[in-house]
């Protein structure tokens, strides 16, 4: 009898089991375990109000070969109701569907939260220069039958913990998620029904400066968005007997100091156990001081991307007293906070300092973050404890960050520490990628780039988790077309692009950094105005574009749509308006479409060009104001352009895709004419100006193959090692592959001399360097997590494993790896929207063995072989030959 498959990974709105969706869902399933010889006919999708099979409230079908996903269309739903779903799929030869089993959410509160409870804080009366008291709110309130469910809906302006009953609700976790707040904050909903009880009951809302008020970005800027604190929440009990009770945020709450006194999400937190909270929890008591009620103009809307929680606890790989401190390895670079259990006496005052490295003396070197020779303020990730005297104290941070491996205690003696783990705290993502090789050096690498993405996949996608954990565009831009391959990152980017939406300027020039984290002085801004950078602004049309490609969805590109074509217009005006003073003379007609103003980045931290005594110096920075790579700034208006049009054509708007094919030509042959020699090379030669115009398609057909000759000659010439930057070096190795110099793409690859991906790892690195040595002269320089170079791991899914989309959505897949002998065996999966597809090969003999992995609903090939659905294994022989084991 033919195998029944199943239908799993029921998600709504991306998300399983929300408890609050606010605009209309949409409903996603895999199928596995399908025998290969049953074709999915069709799926329905039968949403209902009870968890057993009923009438349902509304259907709709599904055909193959979509994509497995539907969006809801039916009629309004209810505020802060539970449904449930199911999908049942319809097989070939089969009468019956197969079903799933219940999926459910629950709506939302929608906008109402600030109507149904009040934002309230403590009155913030230090300076916004200055740090501000974490604020302890609370309110008691009585429940007067058995509880069958009770949810809790809150955010903040700040950062937020909330606890029922002395019960931690959020744990350690970040919230409301970095975003636009000056237009927008999130809200959460927690269920809370195993926390209400019958009779007494008292609700707490810690509230900390966040990214609201508190430091932020390599100038630590504070109070970017506002100085005064506020939270708003609602309780909504439902007992047993019908009464419903209602518990929000309003004049009658109060507040008071707490144990945690500061907590800053970049310097740290200090934390004073004498403080108890004791009568102070009572709300008539006197040290319990009167809320203030505000109105902050900013729309609530619910969170709709994973949460930054606790997702791993690490203990040490060793602890060495030094000095009379002691010094924590935990053997691995991450984000999040350390944990400290110990015991002393009353009024000790311990630091746990935190840094990526260590200095030649065995303690932790915390000056290689200063990268601006005093320019910048200077921010030492530190937590403060002063101890209690109890016989064991639990000291965990809340309401910040750091990026480190090592830790050191001062203040304490080893026999006085009873327990100290490292908390690793991120983005709650789906890392779904596996990758598996013969060389050891490539799997550090590869463990290396995951690691690097989840400490920045944060609250934002930031370029490092120390120094600076700011949303550059460019390092989003980059690196998201391995992003997707590493891990569901689809509702995370799509949430930031709504910050980079709400934050782009009228004129449509986007941000640098999303949201923005810094106040750009006035007297500063001709020279850096923060905005317009080729090939960070570019991340409006890149990302979605990436997105699209990935997850076969077109509501990404609807959505951005206005955002993109604001931006490509920008990029228009700028060419045509503003010509660069130093060109004499009559302008030339292609001119017009020659960006060669504004400050750009261009090819940043080309090799020999890193800072900290390797360049970029103060004087790179002026020179890109100033003169910016014109090249550069032009190619990514081109490539826009064509991205534009194509997305035109697939949202049916034939008029605007007309416009932009031909503004793409325009801009194209400008390029040419300005950029390229008379045999359609560049003028100037890198590897960099020739892997963009490649991987662009600004080149004449007829030198196409030239172009790739002559970057493969650079690349020999250089010693097989990389001269690329930041925009190029990510596409270097897909470049050289799709011009058919595989051999060369591994020889990068497995590079050992700087610069090269295995020259960071040889150097002990557990994750992404932002320089290819992260040291200069002996001292450790630049951030040593940072995961723009790891964007490598796309070509290394797509082309070393074969993994190759051919279309949208992975409907159409290509198995295509590239079989080099100095490699044993490479194997990699990733997960499509139909489920997870894989691909392995290794040696034998004078061929290879191949083993696919093909989810049901994938059309798939290997050379000329169409795959069925499930496991098949392969043997190529040297000729090419290519047959089914089995034969």
């Amino acid at each position: 009898m033919p195998l029944s498959p199943t239908v799993e990974h029921l998600r709504t709105s991306g998300l399983a089991f929300p408890l609050a969706v606010d605009t209309p869902p949409e409903f996603s399933w895999r199928t596995a375990g399908a025998d290969p010889d049953t074709r999915i006919e069709s799926g329905t999708i039968a949403l209902t109000r009870a968890a057993e099979p009923r009438e349902p409230v509304w259907t709709r079908n599904w055909t193959p070969p979509a994509i497995p996903a539907v969006l809801y269309d039916g009629p309004p739903l209810e505020p802060r109701t539970r449904y449930f779903w199911r999908v049942g799929i319809q097989l070939s030869g089969r009468d019956e569907k197969v079903w799933s089993g219940p999926a459910f959410f629950e709506t939302g509160i929608g906008n109402d939260l600030p109507r149904l409870a009040r934002w309230i804080g403590l009155e913030v009366t230090e300076p916004p220069n200055q740090p501000t008291r974490v604020q302890y709110l609370r309110k008691r309130f009585s429940v007067p039958g058995s509880v069958i469910r009770a949810r809790a809906y809150a955010t903040a302006l700040g950062w937020y913990g909330l606890s029922v009953n002395d019960a931690d609700v959020t744990g350690n976790s970040i919230a409301p998620r970095f975003a636009a707040f000056d237009r927008r904050v999130e809200y959460r909903a927690y269920d809370i029904t195993d926390t209400v009880t019958v009779g007494e009951n008292f609700v707490e809302l810690r509230l900390a400066e966040g990214r609201y008020r508190g430091r932020n970005s390599a100038e630590g800027t504070r109070a970017v968005y506002g100085n005064q604190l506020a939270s708003v929440a609602l309780l909504e009990i439902e007992c047993a007997n019908g009464t419903i009770v209602t518990v929000g945020t309003d004049a009658d709450w109060r507040g008071s100091d707490g144990p945690l006194v500061t907590a800053d999400p970049q310097e740290g937190t200090r934390i004073d156990a004498r403080v108890t909270m004791g009568e102070a929890a009572h709300p008539t008591s006197e040290s319990r001081r009167q809320v203030i009620v505000l109105a902050p103009q900013v729309s609530v809307v619910a969170a709709v991307s994973e949460p930054v929680r606790l997702l791993e606890e690490r203990p040490p790989l060793s602890i060495t007293e030094l000095d009379g401190r002691i010094v924590v390895d935990f053997g691995q670079n991450l984000v999040g906070v350390t944990r400290l259990v110990v015991s002393g006496d009353r009024g000790q005052e311990i630091t746990v300092t935190h840094s990526e490295v260590l200095n030649p003396d065995g303690h932790l070197d915390i000056d290689y973050l200063d990268m601006s020779g005093g320019m910048l303020p200077r921010i030492d990730p530190i937590d403060h404890y002063t101890l209690g005297g109890t016989p064991e104290e639990v000291f965990e941070p809340r309401f910040t960050l750091h990026g480190f491996r090592y830790a050191e205690l001062d203040g304490v003696t080893v026999d006085q520490i009873h327990h100290i783990t490292a908390l690793v705290i991120g983005a709650d993502l789906d890392y779904y990628s596996e990758f598996h090789s013969s060389h050891a050096g490539l799997e550090r690498l590869h463990e290396n780039i995951r690691w690097s993405m989840r400490g920045n996949f944060t609250d934002a996608p930031t370029d490092d988790p120390t120094r600076e954990r700011s949303g550059w565009t460019g390092d989003a831009q980059v690196f998201a077309p391995a992003a997707v391959l590493l891990a569901d990152v689809r509702l995370f980017l799509e949430d930031w692009l709504r910050d980079v939406v709400l934050q782009q300027d009228p004129d449509g020039a986007v941000l640098d950094r999303i949201p923005r984290d810094t106040l750009i002085r006035p007297e500063a801004e001709s020279l850096y105005p923060g905005k317009g950078a080729a090939g960070w602004g570019d991340a409006i049309i890149l990302i979605p574009w990436t997105l699209y490609q990935h997850y076969g969805r077109t509501a990404v590109l609807d959505e951005n749509w206005d955002a993109m074509v604001a931006w490509v217009e920008f990029c228009r005006r700028r060419a045509a308006n503003n010509r660069h003073p130093d060109r004499a003379g009559t302008a030339l007609a292609h001119e017009i479409f020659i960006i060669d103003t504004g400050f750009h980045w261009g090819e940043w931290l080309e090799p020999g060009t890193e800072p900290g005594g390797e360049g970029p110096s103060v004087e790179t920075f002026l020179k890109n104001s100033s003169h910016p790579d014109a090249e550069v700034a032009t190619a990514y208006f081109a490539y826009s352009a064509h991205l534009l049009a194509q997305i035109a054509r697939i949202l049916g708007k034939d008029t605007h895709a007309k416009a932009l094919e031909e503004l793409w030509l325009n801009v194209r042959d400008a390029y040419r004419a300005e950029f390229l020699d008379s045999a359609g090379l560049p003028c100037v030669i890198s590897q960099a100006k020739l892997v963009r115009p490649l991987m662009f398609d600004l080149l004449p057909t007829d030198a196409r193959d030239h172009a790739a000759r002559r970057l493969a000659e650079l690349i020999r010439a250089n010693g097989s090692r990389l001269a690329t930057g930041f925009l190029s070096t990510g596409l270097l190795l897909t470049c050289l592959s799709d011009s058919g110099h595989d051999e060369i793409a591994v020889d990068l690859l497995l590079q050992e001399e700087h610069p090269s991906w295995l020259g960071q790892v040889k150097t002990g690195a557990t994750t992404m360097l932002e320089t290819w040595q992260g040291r200069h002269n002996g001292k450790a320089n630049g951030s040593q997590n940072h995961y723009a170079l790891g964007a490598v791991a796309r070509w290394m899914y797509e082309h070393l494993a074969g993994l190759r989309r051919i279309a949208p959505g992975w409907t159409d897949v290509h198995i295509r790896p590239v079989l080099d002998a100095r490699l044993d065996h490479v194997a990699a999966s990733t997960m499509t929207p139909f489920g997870r597809l894989g691909s392995a090969w290794r040696r034998q003999g004078e061929g290879w063995i191949i083993t696919v992995h093909v989810p049901a609903g994938i059309r798939a090939r290997l050379a000329d072989r169409e795959l069925t659905p499930g496991v098949s294994t392969w043997m190529l022989s040297a000729t090419g030959t290519v047959t089914p084991m089995n034969e």
